[in-house]
């Protein structure tokens, strides 16, 4: 038998064959698990395909159909029914008239009030002087609006006691400052009577009723006070204006511009109520309009007012005719 010897480096060969071997069959598993997950994910994603395909096919399957259009049948039918139980609830469309209840007596406003099917709420006691003691100042809804049939009318109602306040303070004030001051009071200026005094147009006393008034005594709101104005060291006259046409309101503040008093103050049968005052106008006068005579400064012109629009156009064309009568002289 005969030995070979090897040499030292045929070792080393074997072990680096050794190694390929190893990393050749580390690699093929390595790729068959690749593979094996390749071909895991390709059958969950066939699952999940076919899945998707069911979901989509129950969509227009019979029973989804069937089903979808019974729903919106119920909600359409639903809709409807509610809707209409809305509208006979609420009297959809149907509207009634709110009656004009300002200026009427509290108790004729809530007789028609409850005639009418409404009902009403007092929420306030107001003092105006634009309507009556006891009548209606103001309403919500306002008169004549369209309104459901039960609504609420919230009412206003005008005090049936006078409103008191302080007697200001008007001695030593100008006249124009007192007409000022007393439309802010509340408080009317009566007669004006001019003595001979160095204060020209100024107040030297305030009088009610004939008596001077202390200020600071409680008075009511509305109340004509009369002024004692000084006329100066000189005898003053001022011209009768036209008053024909004008509200009582405008007639003595233009009276009162010329220092003139509102003597006494008529009104006719057409005149019924309180508001029917404040609108009436002027249609006769004494003395009448004259740019030619003169009067004394504080003479006393009375006033006659009416409501009737035929007579103040009457009287208005015949006020027209004496003033060019006038400029014809």
């Amino acid at each position: 038998m005969v030995w070979i010897r090897l040499p030292e480096s045929s070792s080393s060969c074997t072990k680096r064959l050794k190694g390929c071997f190893a990393a050749f069959f580390l690699s093929l598993i390595d790729d068959y698990s690749i593979i094996f997950n390749i071909f895991t994910r390709l059958n969950i994603y066939s699952n999940m395909k076919e899945k998707l395909f069911k979901f989509l096919r129950f969509f227009i399957s019979k029973l989804f159909l069937f089903n979808f259009l019974g729903a919106v049948l119920l909600f359409v039918l639903a809709f409807f029914a509610l809707n209409m139980y809305l509208k006979s609830y609420t009297q959809h469309g149907e509207s009634v008239t709110v009656p004009n209840l300002v200026g009427l007596p509290a108790d004729e406003a809530v007789k028609l009030i409850e005639d009418g099917g409404f009902n009403y709420v007092i929420i306030d006691t107001v003092f105006d002087d634009k309507v009556d003691k006891g009548a209606i100042a103001e309403q919500n809804p306002r008169g004549e609006a369209l309104v459901k049939n039960g609504r609420k009318i919230y009412l206003i109602v005008n005090s049936n006691n006078d409103e008191l306040i302080s007697m200001p303070q008007f001695v030593g004030y100008s006249i124009r400052q007192v007409y000022s001051l007393a439309e802010t009071y509340g408080l009317v200026v009566g007669n004006l009577r001019y003595v001979p005094d160095i204060a020209v147009n100024v107040v030297i006393r305030q009088m009610y009723e004939g008596d001077e008034i202390a200020a600071g005594t409680k008075i009511k709101k509305g109340t004509k006070i009369d002024f004692v104005l000084g006329l100066g060291l000189s005898d003053k006259t001022t011209i009768v204006p036209s008053l024909i046409g004008m509200t009582y309101k405008e007639a003595s503040n233009n009276l009162l511009d010329l220092y003139l008093n509102t003597g006494a103050v008529n009104y006719d049968e057409s005149v019924k109520n309180k508001r029917d005052s404040i609108n009436a106008k002027v249609y006769r006068q004494s003395p009448g309009h004259s740019t030619i005579n003169e009067v004394n400064l504080g003479y006393n012109v009375d006033i006659w007012l009416t409501a009737d629009e035929d007579i103040l156009n009457a009287s208005q064309n015949e006020a027209d005719e004496a003033e060019e009568d006038n400029e014809t002289e």
